[in-house]
């Protein structure tokens, strides 16, 4: 009986010691009723728990209920803190943050965006993603949202956050583990990292894109296609009518198996996964401009059960 305890004990510690656990992936609800069952219903739950500190970096905030329990905690005495896009920051939701004593600030830059989605909790849980806190992004968009509860990534993100909410210019370094690496734009070449994932894909790799005109990333994805790998994508159908450098007929031409989404609203996922093993995801669109002008963050997870998860949200759009 020990015996078997002791094997039972270790096979509990191989699973948990190789897995993410500390990672839970969520994707938007693309139908039914609003605000009913979302991933926006977590991150006010975690938001209403925080007794410390709230830190927010996010592009574009409309959600009213996250709106209202970040002013709920400022008044129960959480310290708020917000920075935005200089042209978010006059939106209605940011107004009434204003207006409730909590600072929000802006990058004060008008030649690019400041495109993180990060939420800091209590230096412990960060939520990270593709999508904006809008009503669309987590009932009608595609998109995603990784919550992470883990204190020394909470940090890391907690630092890059300081220096944006004080202006503060100086590059970060990347955050590196066996598991997980971090990267921020402009501070760090993304590209040059994403390219080198690509280069180095075997068996397959999927992606979901919003944006993408950048043309050393298709290359790659056709160079990959060339030498036997499984190369899949989805456009954004919108994204890809508008953007005059759109690589989604290049890709097509080259014999790679490219779709337009179906989705009436937007296909807002920035997502590639590698060898059904290794998931880039983030704020990071497949652009110049988000890796050498906008504040951008990529987190690149190296699990295969997370990776499944993303594989199971690609294989549903691509459907």
């Amino acid at each position: 009986m020990q015996y078997t305890k002791s094997i039972i004990l270790l096979i509990l510690f191989t699973i948990f010691a190789h897995s993410n656990i500390f990672i839970k992936p969520y994707f938007s609800q693309t139908s039914g009723r609003y605000y009913k069952n979302g991933v926006d219903r977590y991150i006010i739950r975690d938001i209403d728990s925080a007794t410390l500190s709230i830190d927010m970096a996010m592009y574009l905030l409309t959600n009213r209920y996250i709106t209202k329990a970040l002013i709920d905690a400022h008044n129960r005495g959480v310290k708020v803190r917000v920075v935005t896009d200089d042209k978010k920051s006059n939106s209605k939701r940011y107004r009434e943050l204003k207006r409730a004593g909590i600072v929000v600030q802006d990058d004060g830059d008008s030649r690019a965006l400041m495109h993180n989605k990060i939420l800091i909790i209590d230096h412990q849980i960060t939520w990270i993603s593709s999508g904006n806190y809008t009503v669309y992004a987590f009932y009608r968009n595609h998109d995603n949202f990784l919550r992470i509860d883990k204190r020394d990534i909470s940090k890391y993100y907690g630092d890059k956050f300081s220096r944006l909410y004080s202006g503060d210019s100086e590059p970060v370094k990347p955050y590196l583990s066996k598991d997980l690496e971090i990267y921020f734009a402009p501070d760090m070449d993304i590209q040059k990292r994403l390219l080198a994932r690509i280069n180095h894909a075997k068996d397959s790799i999927y992606f979901l894109a919003y944006a993408f005109t950048n043309q050393q990333i298709s290359k790659a994805l056709v160079a990959a296609h060339n030498r036997g790998v499984d190369v899949k994508g989805v456009f954004d159908k919108a994204q890809n009518n508008y953007q005059k450098y759109s690589q989604y007929r290049y890709l097509k031409s080259k014999g790679v198996s490219v779709k337009l989404d179906k989705n009436r609203y937007k296909l807002h996922h920035k997502v590639m996964i590698i060898d059904s093993k290794i998931v880039v995801v983030g704020s990071y669109n497949f652009t110049h401009r988000a890796n050498n002008a906008n504040a951008e963050n990529v987190i690149i997870i190296k699990d295969s059960d997370i990776a499944s998860q993303y594989i199971g949200e690609f294989e549903k759009i691509y459907r």
